[in-house]
């Protein structure tokens, strides 16, 4: 079903009787780019850059440790003949460095929330904690790219954060110093607020529904002539571990928000939440929710793999939002369609909407971003030099990097078989170049993810001794966290291989489009969210054919120098622009321009 725009006008967002009058500014359109409509000052640097503590997990994306990254002032450069490893450690007084300072999100941003959405009190809810307990005593920073997004996310907003205590050790703690406490953010601070479910509630929860149901669902990566098998034990799961969780989560939500001093801004993040919002929406009506999915979102028949009560119970909490945001286009489309064939409601394509209960839900597409001022800060630390000194001591001729974890969706086995296909078309390669696969294990605790993992580790060993010899090993497999190796890698691929079968964007490759050093090429699945900003500058390839992938890296590898240049200036320039801020300003004013209504207050 459809229904036309003017509906829009007549609802704006909120629940009203079909002839109830909306303010006008509620239906105005911006049609000005985010550039034109933001002060010059916007890109000042949160805080000053924390002391490098602990290594920490580098994998989707390497971001997650970058505000760890220390600056260093050398007057000197690294020796050697290198030139991408002769490069000078700029510190943060250098000209350079403090250009890239100007670009960081900060206290002017959180000047411009504060003025845009004045009489708002956020409230971030997530999965995990920004921070969680080291078995020695202390915090680490929490790994990967969504809690990086959401650490600027709370710092911009001045929000609360609610989060679930995922480990024993989060559990202690809580037990210890009750639920509630102040948490470091960036350059500020944070109230943090845990939700306490049991280990085999939370274990349900995540390691059976989350992981890998919806995972596998919405990375369409199940055998569907054999699995899933949704039987007894994920009907418990669901209702036991997810639904459950999801409830406490919610109930968490309803007491922080009457709790705030102003109007409720409920920020839910990603696939294991999907129930909060419809929740906090009846408790909470007047309050302003947004759920923004990091993960692709499928078609409406690939849905149909979850019982409707399921896939049902799912729409329906996300239903409860005002903005339900993706990191492409097409997962906005999928997700109207989702609504229109699975449920039955009113969608208005041209206003990217869906009517439901006498309310109006966007959906829009905000694609995820990188800090480019810290990432060129770490790209340019000390850690980063020595790392590119050990790669210089045995880099090969022409170098083909991956940087990942070890999931399914990443799709690392073809990868390798792409690279066999590779040495058998083009022998002259071989003893020339050399495939460097820097992988974070990932979800260990899930037996998939193992198999997974195992059949990585004998494909390339397979490859290894069937091609390699005279001292020359094809493939250089590494298991392992290191930050700084990481950046290394990226600073110096001459191919850079990101394939995955499908993924919500992947920030690897804005990270390699923004720090390489060696004008290397990358070669990008169609699948990945990024594949959007970045495919006129980049090797688009069919993640499932390894021909085309082989034909591919051959094409990076063997590009025009002038080619090369013209590609990475461009999606440098892509990245640059649609930076961490502009992902943060461009949700803001959509909620200010769609939904803000000044005055209400939660119940």
């Amino acid at each position: 079903m459809r229904f036309r725009g003017d509906l829009l006008e007549r609802h704006a967002g909120r629940t009203l009787p079909v002839t109830a009058a909306v303010p006008e500014q509620l239906s105005k359109r911006v049609s000005r780019s985010v550039t034109e409509r933001l002060p010059e000052q916007l890109a000042h640097c949160i805080a000053e850059p924390i002391a490098w503590r602990e290594p920490v997990p580098f994998a989707q994306p390497i971001g997650g440790a970058i505000a760890a990254a220390v600056p260093v002032s050398c007057a000197k450069p690294i020796t050697g003949s290198d030139p991408h490893v002769a490069m000078l450690e700029l510190g943060s007084d250098s000209p350079f460095m403090r250009s890239l300072e100007r670009r960081r999100p900060g206290g002017s941003m959180r000047a411009y929330v504060s003025r845009t959405l004045p009489n708002h009190s956020a409230i971030v809810v997530s999965n995990r904690a920004p921070h969680e307990p080291r078995p020695e005593g202390g915090f680490a920073r929490g790994a990967g790219g969504v809690v990086t997004a959401l650490l600027t996310l709370a710092e911009v907003t001045a929000a609360d954060w609610v989060c679930c205590a995922r480990t024993d050790a989060e559990r202690k703690l809580v037990e210890k110093q009750g639920d509630t406490w102040t948490a470091p953010l960036i350059r500020s601070h944070t109230r943090l607020h845990y939700v306490t479910p049991s280990r085999e509630q939370y274990d349900q929860y995540y390691s059976v529904m989350a992981n890998p149901v919806l995972w596998f669902i919405q990375h369409y990566l199940w055998d569907l002539a054999q699995q899933p098998i949704i039987n007894g034990r994920i009907h418990r799961a669901w209702k036991d571990g997810y639904v459950e969780v999801n409830r406490q989560v919610a109930e968490k939500v309803i007491a922080v928000g009457r709790q705030v001093p102003h109007r409720p801004l409920v920020l839910v993040h990603d696939y294991q939440l999907y129930l909060v919002p419809r929740i906090v929406r009846q408790q909470l009506p007047g309050a302003i929710i947004q759920h923004f999915i990091h993960i692709p979102w499928p078609t409406p028949q690939y849905w149909k793999v979850l019982p409707k009560e399921m896939r049902s119970a799912i729409l329906e909490g996300l239903l409860g939002c005002d903005i339900v945001g993706f990191q492409s286009s097409l997962d906005v489309r999928n997700f109207l369609m989702t609504c229109e064939e699975n449920a039955g409601l009113q969608v208005d394509e041209r206003e990217k909407a869906v009517l439901i209960d006498g309310r109006v839900v966007y959906a829009r597409a905000y694609p995820i971003s990188i800090d480019v001022a810290s990432t060129t800060r770490l790209a340019f630390s000390h850690g980063v030099m020595v790392e590119e000194r050990r790669l210089k001591d045995w880099r090969p001729e022409r170098l083909i990097v991956r940087i990942d974890r070890t999931d399914p969706s990443k799709n690392i086995v073809r990868g390798f078989l792409a690279y066999e296909k590779l040495l058998i078309q083009r022998p002259e390669l071989r003893g020339q170049v050399q495939f460097w696969a820097f992988l974070q294990p990932s979800r260990q605790d899930v037996a998939i993810y193992r198999t997974y993992l195992r059949r990585v580790r004998q494909v390339a060993a397979r490859i290894n001794a069937q091609y390699g010899g005279n001292g020359w090993m094809p493939i250089r497999l590494e298991l392992g966290e290191n930050i700084r190796k990481a950046m290394a890698a990226l600073r110096n691929f001459d191919v850079l291989l990101v394939n995955p079968v499908y993924d919500g964007l992947n920030l690897v490759v804005k990270e390699g489009a923004v720090v390489n050093r060696t004008e290397g090429m990358i070669v990008l699945s169609e699948n990945a969210g990024a594949h959007e900003e970045l495919q006129s500058h980049v090797l688009s390839i069919n993640p499932f054919d390894i021909e085309a992938t082989a034909e591919a890296i051959y094409t990076g590898l063997t590009m025009s120098a002038d080619e090369r240049k013209r590609r990475n200036e461009a999606a440098r320039d892509v990245v640059r622009t649609n930076d961490i801020s502009r992902w943060l300003t461009r949700q803001v004013q959509d909620i200010r321009d769609l939904v803000a209504v000044p005055g209400l207050r939660a119940g």
